[in-house]
């Protein structure tokens, strides 16, 4: 049924991986599918937002942001699923999105909100993945 499932996360925010975790753990265990777990970094690209940073910030994010989803792949997705940590840069839906078609998935999971930051993380990012993709997108509460 399935092959390829894509779930972006924001690590910090359990609410936008718990029950998308659970839901393609169960999908993949049933259908043999391989689990795409993603994190997207905010771009800094923009000269009013950059010149407050540091100019490697970007850079160091980034590399923080893959050694953390690796970790936490370890840790939340059981052994015998295969599985893919995938670490992007710039807008959370347009990223979304777009590696939704690079790899190409079958199914999107993702959640309805997020925790305190949800409209910056997900929340109208979920809406916008859903007007635009062009597979099957799981909106979980």
């Amino acid at each position: 049924m399935f092959r390829d499932i894509l779930i972006p996360i924001s690590i910090s925010d359990p609410v936008t991986w718990e029950k998308p975790l659970e839901a393609g753990i169960y999908l993949a265990q049933n259908c043999g599918a391989t689990l795409h777990i993603m994190s997207v970094v905010p771009s800094f690209d923009y000269p009013s937002v950059e010149s407050f940073f540091p100019v490697d910030f970007e850079q160091k994010a980034h590399a923080q942001v893959v050694k953390e989803l690796h970790a936490f792949v370890a840790e939340h997705i059981p052994e015998g699923i295969t599985k893919q940590s995938i670490v992007a840069v710039g807008s959370v839906y347009e990223q979304i999105l777009k590696t939704g078609e690079e790899i190409p998935c079958d199914l999107i999971i993702m959640t309805r909100k997020g925790g305190p930051r949800r409209h910056f993380l997900l929340g109208g990012n979920t809406d916008k993945v859903v007007q635009h993709s062009r597979t099957a997108v799981l909106v979980l509460e």
